[in-house]
């Protein structure tokens, strides 16, 4: 959820209180994502294409390509000590999707297919995490995107599942996310059969950044509604978490 600040500020030179600066928990930025949109979709799509006509086949040049983003999470991981939920599943579907086509005797389907696998595969975890988990997947993915490893962002985003409406918005979050990342798993696995590997690459981006923006859209506007139906129910000293900056 999109939750506002509540703590207290400084008095401001006409001496009305000026809020302090705080950060909130609630629904990842564009800026957040934006890392993960460049380097899973969009560097990869230009590499395929920069390489195809320099080496033997789809197989090879889906392989260099895949290894730019798997590249970007090894820095990552060597540079701050983690590795994102969505990094480690780029990393183990490439691994996958490589040994896959090995064996297969370099079959590019499976190079095309293993993202949208991996994808059906977390909107299953999504819509299976609603009945057998108190916190659902979406829950802490959303924490992980904002809240990152800070000890204190993850505590107050913590806070958000106990807030009056805030299991609810989440389980509907998380019911949304898992419906619409198999509908779109689904498309692309599809057309991952009937169209060549250029065109679909240019193709699975397109379908990608419209399910996804619109699933993106949807989370932004429900959890605004449910912030302001959630901020009527607070009671009496109850507050939305915040956490002071500087």
């Amino acid at each position: 959820m999109n939750l506002p600040s509540t703590r207290e500020g400084t008095e401001g030179e006409n001496g009305a209180a000026t809020p302090a600066p705080s950060w909130e928990p609630g629904v990842p930025t564009l800026r957040n994502l934006a890392p993960s949109v460049i380097g899973g979709a969009v560097v990869p799509l230009g590499v395929y294409f920069l390489v195809r006509h320099h080496v033997h086949s789809d197989v090879q040049a889906l392989i260099i390509a895949g290894a730019f983003p798997v590249a970007w999470i090894l820095i990552e991981f060597i540079r701050d000590r983690r590795i994102d939920p969505i990094g480690a599943v780029v990393l183990f579907g490439f691994a996958v999707g490589v040994v896959t086509s090995t064996l297969l005797g370099g079959n590019a389907y499976v190079l095309k297919a293993r993202d949208s696998a991996f994808t059906a595969l977390f909107g299953i975890v999504c819509l299976v995490t609603i009945v057998t988990h108190k916190r659902p997947a979406i829950f802490y993915v959303g924490r992980f995107l904002s809240a990152g490893n800070d000890p204190d962002k993850v505590a107050a985003y913590d806070e958000l599942h106990d807030l009056p409406g805030g299991q609810r918005t989440f389980r509907v979050l998380t019911f949304v996310w898992g419906i619409g990342l198999l509908s779109e798993a689904s498309v692309r696995l599809v057309l991952a059969g009937f169209l060549h590997t250029g065109l679909f690459l240019t193709v699975s981006p397109i379908i990608s950044a419209v399910c996804l923006g619109a699933m993106f859209a949807f989370t932004v506007r429900y959890s605004n509604r449910a912030r302001r139906l959630g901020a009527a129910l607070l009671e009496e000293g109850q507050s939305y978490p915040a956490v002071p900056l500087g």
